[in-house]
C-alpha cells in the first residue's frame, strides 16, 4: 500500500476519533442541560398554582376597585344632580326673594326719607313760629 493511503487513513481515524470526542463532550453537555430544564420545569411546577392564586386574586382585586370606582362615579353624578338643583334654588331665592326684598327696603328707605323730610320741614315750621313773636326785630 502507498505510503499516501496509509497517510490519508491515519487522518480519517484521527478526525473520526476527533469527533467521536467531540460528541461524548456534546452529549455530556446536553445531559446537564436537560437535568437543568428538569429541574427548572419541577420548579415551575410548583410555581403555577401560586402564580394562578396570584392572578385570581389581582382579578378579585380589580373587580373591587371597579365596583367603586362606578359607585364613585354614581356618587359624583348625584353631586352634580345636588349642585344643578342648589343652583337652581339659589336662582329662584334672588329673583323671587331678594329683588322684592331689596325694592321693598328702597321703599321704605324713600317712605324714611319723605317722612323725614316733612316732619322735619314741620318742625322747623313749629319752631319758627315759637320763636318769632311778630314784627320787626332790628333793635
Amino acid at each position: 500500500m502507498p505510503v499516501l493511503i496509509q497517510i490519508c487513513i491515519a487522518v480519517a481515524t484521527a478526525a473520526v476519533v476527533a469527533i467521536a470526542v467531540a460528541l461524548i463532550r456534546v452529549l455530556g453537555q446536553l445531559q446537564r442541560t436537560a437535568a437543568q430544564v428538569e429541574r427548572t420545569m419541577t420548579t415551575l411546577d410548583q410555581s403555577i398554582p401560586t402564580i394562578v392564586r396570584t392572578v385570581d386574586e389581582a382579578r378579585n382585586v380589580l373587580d373591587s376597585v371597579n365596583q367603586i370606582v362606578e359607585r364613585a362615579d354614581r356618587i359624583a353624578g348625584d353631586f352634580e344632580t345636588v349642585g344643578g338643583k342648589a343652583a337652581k334654588l339659589t336662582s329662584i331665592v334672588v329673583d323671587q326673594v331678594l329683588a322684592p326684598a331689596s325694592q321693598v327696603a328702597a321703599l321704605v328707605s324713600g317712605v324714611r326719607t319723605g317722612a323725614n323730610f316733612l316732619f322735619d320741614g314741620m318742625r322747623k315750621r313749629r319752631e319758627s313760629r315759637l320763636t318769632s313773636t311778630g314784627g320787626n326785630h332790628d333793635e
